[in-house]
């Protein structure tokens, strides 16, 4: 996985990389990841003051999650959270599409018509 890494406001260092890239590699295990852009940013103007935000190119729609708090250990916590539980839901998705017998079901759209309106003709006769 190539990770991407923009770090505003904080010391950047290979220890902090290190301590983002780990849980990203996790969920490497659920799903797999082609890229990763990591934004993490503290800003002592506002509160909460750390912000991580990170997008996943993924097979399929991207996963992309954001989350502010006080420290950055606890954004970053609900970051990865929140990549997780979508990474679960959409697993969940796929495996309610999918069969007892591990065949796909075809989606109503493909079991009807076609994208022109043609419906194949069925002879009674």
């Amino acid at each position: 996985m190539n990770i991407q890494f923009h770090i505003r406001g904080l010391q950047d260092n290979a220890a902090l990389r290190h301590r983002l890239q780990q849980p990203l590699e996790r969920l490497e295990t659920h799903i797999p990841i082609n890229a990763a852009a990591v934004v993490v940013e503290h800003d002592g103007n506002n509160a909460p003051g750390f912000r991580g935000f990170v997008l996943l190119a993924v097979p399929g729609p991207d996963i992309h999650a954001e989350a502010r708090d006080h420290t950055l250990e606890a954004a970053w916590l609900k970051v990865t959270a929140a990549l997780r539980r979508q990474i679960e839901q959409r697993k969940a998705r796929q495996d309610a599409r999918t069969k007892t017998n591990g065949h796909v079901r075809a989606q109503a759209s493909q079991r009807t018509t076609s994208a022109t309106g043609w419906r194949p003709r069925v002879s009674g006769h």
